[in-house]
């Protein structure tokens, strides 16, 4: 993924050097929003890399008040409109949390509600949505399903370091969960690590207590063999490098 403090172009030349495959496109201020789609498009094709879309976690896209929804909506499809110059096909949202003062199914009608209409903004430009599970709302197969089920083409976007969190608060890991509901969807995986408990760390693989080589079982016996992620926030670049090297050991040496 591209460090959102830091230019677009120069983190793609950074991901290119780096030797990986493709670059998680996130577009969220300070430095990655918005960039020149098309410019971006170029680049990534001139360097032979693909890319999928990720969007701002906290954008207020189920808000109680009208016109901060509709604002929400507004900057979402900016941002649709970049990855489709592009050529991002796949693109992800998260649930909104923060809409409080309602019940859980409330929450859940408004997000089902809202992510169905960034669907059909995202149909209309070519781009596939898939719908991300979070750490506290929007964390499980209950959560999840409704907003899944209001569009029926929505993609379901694994993060795996996300459903560690919480393991030792009398919660397991949802991994195996939410691949037996939503392994069918699955379009894009998402992988750090963490210790469980509230922090979305985002360690480097295998400095946390994920069990890697259970999730990489989980995945295959889902048929999984798409395009994975690593979202390690280090400043050292080393950590990164050495997350791939041990993610694609384990890939090779783990069978269903």
């Amino acid at each position: 993924m591209n460090f959102p403090g830091r230019s677009v172009i120069k983190e793609i030349h950074r991901v290119h050097e780096d030797g990986f495959d493709f670059l998680d496109l996130t577009l969220e201020p300070p430095a990655a929003w918005l960039p020149d789609g098309k410019e971006v498009g170029r680049l990534l094709g001139d360097l032979g890399l693909s890319a999928v879309g990720h969007t701002a976690y906290y954008l207020p896209i189920a808000s109680s008040f009208p016109e901060l929804k509709e604002q929400a909506r507004d900057l979402y499809r900016r941002g649709l409109d970049c990855f489709a110059d592009a050529g991002v096909e796949l693109v992800n949202v998260h649930p909104d949390q923060r809409v409080p003062m309602h019940p859980i199914e409330k929450v859940r009608a408004r997000n089902a509600e809202a992510i169905a209409q960034l669907a059909e903004d995202a149909a209309g430009r070519g781009i596939r949505l898939m719908v991300e599970n979070l750490d506290r709302l929007f964390a499980d197969v209950d959560d999840l399903a409704p907003v899944l089920d209001a569009f029926p083409d929505l993609g379901f976007h694994l993060d795996i370091g996300h459903a560690n969190l919480r393991t030792g608060l009398k919660q397991p890991n949802r991994t195996a969960s939410l691949l037996e509901a939503f392994g069918d969807r699955l379009a894009h995986v998402h992988v750090s690590d963490n210790r469980g408990g509230t922090e979305d760390l985002h360690l480097p693989l295998g400095a946390g207590s994920v069990d890697w080589k259970g999730s990489i079982r989980l995945l295959k016996q889902h048929g999984y063999d798409g395009t994975v992620t690593l979202e390690v926030f280090s400043r050292e670049r080393e950590h990164l490098l050495t997350s791939r090297r041990l993610w694609l050991e384990w890939w090779s040496s783990v069978s269903a």
